[in-house]
Order: C-alpha cells, then structure tokens, then sequence
C-alpha cells in the first residue's frame, strides 16, 4: 500500500533529513522528490496524492526562488509604506481604453502589496507546512466538481521529477496558457487530449504545466466521470462551479 505524503515527510524528518523546527522549502522539495525517485527505483508505488503533494511543493520552491532572485527581503516590511512617489498622476488605461482612475490604481496597489507580504508567510516549521499543503489541497478540491484533481495513473514519478529538474518549467505552463486562452476563445472549454493534439505534445507535457496554472487560479481541470476525460476551462470569478468539501 502506498504511504501518504505526510507520512513521507514526517519519516524524512524522524530520519533527521530535515529540520522539523526550521523548515527550508526548497532543502524539503528537492529531499521530497528525491524520496520519490528512491521508492520508484524500488519498485515502491507512489500514490497520485503524493505526486500532487510534490506538485504544490514544486510551486512553493519555485515562488521563494523568484522573490530570491528579485532581492526582496523576507524578514523586513522595508518597500511595503505607500507614499505620495508611489503613484503617477499620468493617465493609465486598461485593455480597453478606458480610464483607469486613482482609487482603481490605489487598490490595485495595496493589492500588490498584500500578495508580496502574503508570499512572504511561510511555513516555519513542518507541522506549518503540513496544515498549509493540506489547505491548498482543500482549496483545489472545492474548485473542482470532481474529488479527485487527476487521475492517479495518469503521472508518473519521473514525469514530475523531470520537469522538476527542468528550469524552464513555468516558461512552458505560461506557453500552454497562452495557446489554451486562444483556443477557448472560440471553443469555451476543451479536452486535455484536444490542448495536447494542437501543441503537438503528449498529454503528460501539457498536463504538469496545467497543474500549475490550476494551483495559481488561472485555469480549471475537472473530470465528469472517472478515468474520463480531463475538460480544461480558463478560470473566471463568474465560471465558479460547486466544488466538493472535504
């Protein structure tokens, strides 16, 4: 019987692998992932829990590289004080031309700047990490209609530790979204097997970036029957379905 993903973590931590107290998300990732190649090489199953669990770590290493590299400093509120040098008071226009007035630019603002305090809230320790991989994964259960986010033996270990080993693994799901955002222009909503045949990709190589667009709120995957087809729809505050709670 497959182990749960906590259960992983948990044992990785009893095994002194990581430090319980002091959580380092990209250290726990790239142990995660490299559990998930040993139990592959022993035959071991994974289960499709585990695998989405590794997913929603890959987006947490990811997101804690990017503010590294933008230089922004986790531990201060430094840059988050608005001040008059903040705004200009040159007209903005949105994708339409329309106007786009001062308390719609002071909100959109403060909204920036909540989400980059936000992103700064990690996990500290492992009991931390564990209750936030658990609420994400409650959240992408509510969005879907169907209990599960993926069929379980439609991934593979070695399909996410490979695009976890490739660098170019966000350029690839905003490269999807660009084409699924032409394509349901016109259709609305499509297949998983439909994306792939028109990018010309296995359905694995447009499937993981999904995942990620699914975690950031941009699209919707959900299946109407079991091991049926995957429907891709790109997510809007009105196109909210009745989602499943746990």
């Amino acid at each position: 019987m497959a182990e749960e993903p906590v259960e992983i973590l948990v044992q990785m931590a009893e095994r002194g692998e990581i430090d319980p107290w002091n959580i380092d998300i990209v250290e726990v990732t790239d142990r995660f992932l490299s559990e998930l190649e040993r139990r592959k090489e022993l035959d071991l199953r994974v289960s499709g829990r585990t695998l989405f669990y590794a997913a929603l770590l890959l987006r947490m290493k990811s997101e804690i590289l990017e503010q590294a590299e933008a230089g922004e400093d986790d531990e201060s509120g430094e840059g988050d004080a608005l001040d008059e040098g903040d705004f200009s008071f040159e007209a903005e226009f949105d994708a339409d031309g329309h106007a786009i007035g001062p308390i719609e630019r002071l909100e959109r603002e403060i909204k920036r700047r909540l989400d980059r305090k936000q992103l700064r809230k990690r996990p500290v320790t492992l009991f931390e990490l564990i209750l936030e991989l658990k609420a994400l994964e409650k959240e992408q259960r509510r969005r879907q209609r169907f209990i599960s986010p993926f069929d379980p033996g439609l991934i593979e270990v070695e399909d996410v530790v490979g695009i976890a080993h490739d660098e170019g693994y966000r350029e690839a799901a905003v490269a999807v979204l660009c084409q699924c955002e032409a394509r349901l222009e016109e259709e609305g909503v499509m297949t998983l097997q439909e994306l792939a045949e028109m990018m010309g990709k296995r359905i694995i190589e447009v499937y993981i970036p999904l995942l990620y667009l699914m975690f950031e709120g941009k699209i919707s995957l959900w299946q109407d029957e079991f091991f049926g087809q995957v429907f891709v729809q790109v997510w809007r505050a009105g196109d909210a379905k009745a989602g499943i709670e746990e």
